[in-house]
């Protein structure tokens, strides 16, 4: 008998004790791992071709097009329209599943692929909610399965060198981080209450409990033939993503993440402002401050986001030259400005004698290489679900913020903030039919 997945269990369930743990056979290392890959364009198709030196076994896409063309590629693959029934009839044939659909439909599939003992590549950000990320935290470290999150940027070797610089205590005692983002999410217009794309809406909705309408974006510059109406364009709507927060805060707040070991925030707090004309309302202007507690080695920290704007200021007066988006490390020696492939230090009297310190994180594999190798040694990932996971609820609760109106304190044991408000956004209910399987 099905049951509704509510914001009240979802909340009490995420940080409850899971399953007994289940152990995973390792396999040889020359031996190709059987995978299942859900969503397989895009951001997809570039997941799809980075396990492509493994055997892909089932393919899944609720677009009958872009799942026919990946099927000329992999002939031999079992193909998918509902990834539902995938688990259902064909769980024997995968060890892994590689989850690269959009946000809403992530913690679904991800639940049902652990909850068979199935490793699982999880696309950033982990899920729509925070309550979704802490499950899937949570269900990973107690299954002791091999997991990744889909943050790619932290397997080059500039994040790895400014990690080095950061963590040689070169810049002195880090308390403050700026990271910005230079792009704005485009207006969309709903043009009617019910899609009509050339696939199934009912399976593209999945959990989501708002009927798939219809929309246009028309001065997006990223709308091209390939992405009809909901692909890509899904993320800049409350209903199934999270703006351009969610989109890109895993990969820029990675780095201090890993570098600073930034761990949950305890306090939150959004302002933003919609400037656009469309039907959307996520903010394309929009500032979140972090609060991260003191931990051993290091004070407080706090870390400021912004979107929309040019530089480290919401009101765009400030700019780096030739950083765009980027993150900004203060500390009391000197600063440090990354984005995903570069670096420097400032001021000029401290550049002037900066030494770079030895090489002491070792360069990637490759990142979807990392989890694959993982799965047939029960390695470990850089970006596995309880590190990643954390990354993700820290990023989603600046929208938890914006979203309440209000300053937020954050309790990570609880999984609860100090007001019932903010409390209703950090899940969602799931649709009939979609409902997480009782854990």
């Amino acid at each position: 008998m099905s049951h509704r997945t509510t914001r009240r269990r979802f909340l009490a369930a995420a940080p409850a004790a899971l399953a007994a743990p289940m152990y995973v056979r390792a396999r040889g290392q020359n031996e190709r791992l059987n995978l299942a890959v859900i969503g397989v364009a895009d951001r997809g198709g570039a997941n799809l071709a980075g396990v492509a030196h493994e055997n892909v076994a089932v393919l899944c896409d609720v677009d009958p097009a872009r799942l026919g063309a990946a099927k000329t590629r992999f002939p031999m693959a079992a193909d998918f329209v509902d990834y539902r029934q995938m688990f259902d009839r064909a769980s024997n044939r995968f060890d892994a599943v590689v989850i690269s659909t959009p946000d809403h439909s992530h913690c679904l599939p991800a639940v049902l692929a652990m909850t068979r003992g199935k490793h699982v590549y999880c696309e950033k950000p982990l899920a729509y909610s925070v309550a979704e990320c802490r499950l899937m935290r949570k269900l990973a470290v107690e299954r002791r399965l091999v997991t990744q999150m889909g943050t790619q940027i932290h397997a080059g070797d500039n994040y790895r060198r400014v990690v080095e610089v950061v963590r040689a205590g070169l810049l002195g005692a880090v308390t403050r981080v700026h990271v910005w983002l230079g792009s704005k999410p485009p207006a969309g217009v709903r043009k009617g209450p019910r899609a009509t794309p050339k696939l199934d809406i009912d399976l593209w909705a999945g959990p989501a409990t708002t009927e798939l309408f219809d929309a246009d974006h028309p001065n997006s510059p990223h709308k091209n033939a390939s992405r009809p109406w909901p692909h890509f364009h899904w993320r800049y709507w409350w209903e199934f993503g999270g703006g351009e927060l969610a989109d890109f805060g895993c990969h820029f707040m990675d780095l201090p993440a890993w570098a600073v070991n930034l761990g949950l925030p305890t306090r939150v707090e959004a302002t933003g402002r919609k400037t656009y004309e469309g039907d959307n309302t996520v903010p394309d202007v929009m500032q979140v401050d972090y609060r991260f507690p003191a931990v051993q080695g290091r004070g407080e920290v706090h870390l400021t986001w912004y979107h929309g704007v040019p530089g480290p200021a919401l009101d765009g007066s400030v700019r780096h030259e030739g950083f765009g988006s980027g993150v900004l490390f203060e500390g009391d020696r000197g600063k440090l400005l990354a984005d995903y492939g570069k670096y420097r230090v400032f001021p000029e009297a401290f550049a002037r004698d900066f030494v770079a310190p030895p090489r002491s994180v070792p360069a990637s594999i490759g990142h979807h290489r990392e989890w694959t190798e993982a799965v047939k040694s029960n390695g470990p990932t850089t970006c596995n679900f309880d590190y990643s996971g954390r990354l993700a609820e820290a990023v989603l609760l600046g929208n938890v913020a914006y979203r309440a109106g209000r300053p937020i304190v954050w309790n990570a044991e609880t999984g609860r903030t100090d007001s019932p408000d903010a409390d209703r956004y950090l899940a969602r209910e799931y649709r009939r039919g979609w409902e997480l399987p009782r854990i």
